[in-house]
């Protein structure tokens, strides 16, 4: 309250967790929220802040307070692209919007339009703007940003997060992996990390502009970093060769001096992870600074690095806009390197690490993979100023786009065992030829293998057939659900006109179902399909429960909980692989074809 009567950031002003005053303000709010005594205190401290404080800070700091507290659980809150599209919708979409609205505001009557978004290319990088631009990959983004705030103190809070380190590698090492297999589908190469004496050459103009009216910056091309107002370079170069001593030394030291091994304790991979993204669980967050964040804040900053031209927060500084800057994959490819600079230290897995004894797959089976694009309407309603409450009913205002998807698939896996157990399927997809169509070698491709599903199963004595429908991955989720929709259930429920159910199956963080397999080619592309199987070793004390593990390949599986099993994210693929050791009975590789359809195309091979 002493900073609120000080001055916070004013309502109106762009607001970025990236800056470091931002950030402060909003972990105070956060603070606010989460430690409010019962759900009444919180709900009024809530009314009081929305009214009150700036309103990206408000959403941000409300939003994980919400999917932290333990009484909140079960509440869903309105997909982010739909209380702020301002990040996610072209600014000529949301002012053609605004304007419609203007013209037919005062007839009083509810009206009903829907504006097209067409994506314009003008480069390479905008070929994939229907994957980058998906506002269900980017509400993704942004979830788990929520869920896993850098800032997060877990002994502060008192919520321990398993494989925290981890998981944040792995889910930006399968974002870019994923991206890689959509760029193959257009016929481009890898991309190159970045590095500091040569320019950034991907120009980019989000085409976004804030409630308030700013722009959001355009970053031309060929442009070499500078200083800014965080950091020296040199700073940043600094805190990059501590970590590379840290893998090389195989040490990493704490803020007591106390030496913590990288390679001969369990938790060496969660000290990198920890000491790369920066987060409050790192070893010395002083020493060792937080590489991933000042890598997007030194682009972010690169077209005004001292803010003499005040410009807005860049895309690079948000989670909602980070993942359409083709930018951001290069300063991934440059993160990873410190990654596989570790894992190459890591010793291969043998034959009998991999083997599972008396366990064989004898087969797999998928069906026809088939993508095409299909119209998908996102509600603008909360982009449009009304005059009172009494209008908000007769707002209806849709923005339309084209977005990827995929006909539901089902694959079967043939396995024999020699006795009844209980066993852990893995599935993944990954490129067979590069974008010259030469054949990669499997060290290689294992980068860009993106996981499918992973799920326990159990096999009896002799032949068990695993059939699994790709809706059934515990890997995705479905679309979330509209805030009309939320409000008609609930006001149907209030009015006593029908009963409100909890979804237990629906997260907040999910990798979109729609966006499981890249898009392929029309004539087909090849793709390698993957399934290892490997003795399930549960770490939880709980019961299985489906709902408990939704997602959790991409999203870890929350507060206070363990990973179902004990193998490394990425597992098998997460350590360089030379010879025939790899190879064993309990692994299959299946050559498999992605086509590129029409709907119609599709609609018609699905009905007959």
């Amino acid at each position: 309250m002493a900073y609120f009567k000080k001055g916070m950031l004013p309502r109106g002003e762009p607001f970025s967790v990236n800056y470091e005053k931002h950030r402060e303000q909003a972990i105070m709010l956060y603070d606010l929220l989460y430690f409010a005594n019962d759900y009444d205190t919180f709900y009024k401290t809530a009314c009081w802040a929305r009214d009150r404080v700036n309103e990206g800070m408000f959403m941000y700091s409300f939003s994980i307070a919400v999917f932290h507290r333990d009484d909140m659980q079960g509440v869903m809150l309105p997909p982010p692209y739909e209380v702020y599209p301002y990040l996610f919708v072209d600014h000529d979409v949301i002012h053609m919007a605004q304007k419609y609205w203007m013209k037919n505001a005062g007839s009083g009557e509810h009206h009903s339009h829907v504006i097209p978004v067409n994506f314009t290319l003008r480069n390479q990088d905008q070929l994939l703007a229907y994957f980058t631009s998906d506002v269900n990959l980017n509400a993704f983004n942004t979830y788990y940003r929520y869920y896993y705030p850098s800032w997060y103190n877990t002994t502060l809070y008192g919520h321990n997060i398993d494989r925290r380190g981890e998981q944040f590698y792995y889910t930006y090492k399968q974002i870019y992996a994923r991206y890689f297999l959509e760029r193959l589908s257009n016929d481009l190469p890898d991309v190159y990390p970045f590095y500091y004496s040569k320019p950034v050459k991907s120009a980019y103009n989000p085409n976004l502009r804030y409630h308030n009216g700013e722009e959001m910056p355009v970053r031309p091309s060929n442009m070499y970093v500078t200083n800014f107002d965080l950091y020296y370079i040199a700073d940043i170069k600094n805190y990059e060769k501590r970590v590379e001593d840290a893998i090389d030394f195989g040490y990493a030291f704490d803020e007591h001096m106390k030496p913590h091994s990288l390679y001969h304790d369990v938790h060496g991979m969660e000290y990198l992870a920890d000491m790369i993204e920066g987060n409050m669980d790192s070893p010395n967050f002083y020493f060792y600074g937080s590489i991933y964040h000042m890598y997007h804040s030194m682009i972010g900053h690169i077209v005004d690095p001292y803010h003499k031209m005040g410009l807005a927060p860049s895309a690079l500084e948000h989670p909602e806009t980070v993942l359409r800057d083709p930018v951001f994959y290069q300063l991934w490819k440059r993160v990873d390197h410190l990654f596989q600079k570790y894992k190459n230290r890591l010793p291969r897995y043998t034959h009998d690490e991999l083997a599972f004894e008396g366990v064989k797959v004898e087969n797999v089976d998928v069906g026809k993979l088939y993508t095409y694009f299909e119209q998908y309407d996102m509600s603008l309603d909360m982009a449009v100023y009304v005059n009172n409450v009494d209008q908000i009913s007769n707002v209806d205002v849709h923005a339309r786009q084209y977005r990827l998807n995929h006909k539901p698939f089902t694959y079967t896996v043939d396995v024999t065992s020699d006795k009844a157990q209980d066993v852990y399927v893995r599935v993944f997809l990954g490129p067979k030829y590069d974008y010259l169509g030469r054949e990669y070698n499997i060290n290689d491709r294992r980068h860009y293998f993106v996981e499918l599903d992973r799920f326990p199963y159990k096999v009896q004595a002799g032949q068990t057939t695993i059939q699994r429908n790709s809706r059934d991955s515990y890997v995705v989720t479905p679309d979330y659900p509209s805030y009309r929709t939320l409000f008609r259930k609930v006001e149907d429920a209030y009015q006593g006109r029908d009963q409100f159910y909890i979804d237990r199956s629906q997260r907040y963080c999910g990798y979109p179902e729609r966006l499981l397999l890249p898009r392929g080619k029309k004539g087909g592309q090849a793709y390698t399909f993957y399934v290892i199987v490997t003795p399930y070793v549960q770490q939880d004390a709980h019961d299985f429960e489906p709902y408990n593990y939704k997602s959790f390949s991409y999203c870890g599986v929350g507060p206070n909980r363990k990973y179902p099993d004990d193998k490394p994210l990425g597992y098998p693929f997460d350590r360089p692989i030379y010879g025939k050791d790899f190879y064993t009975p309990n692994m299959y590789f299946k050559d498999v074809v992605i086509f590129h359809k029409k709907q119609e195309e599709v609609n018609a091979a699905t009905t007959h």
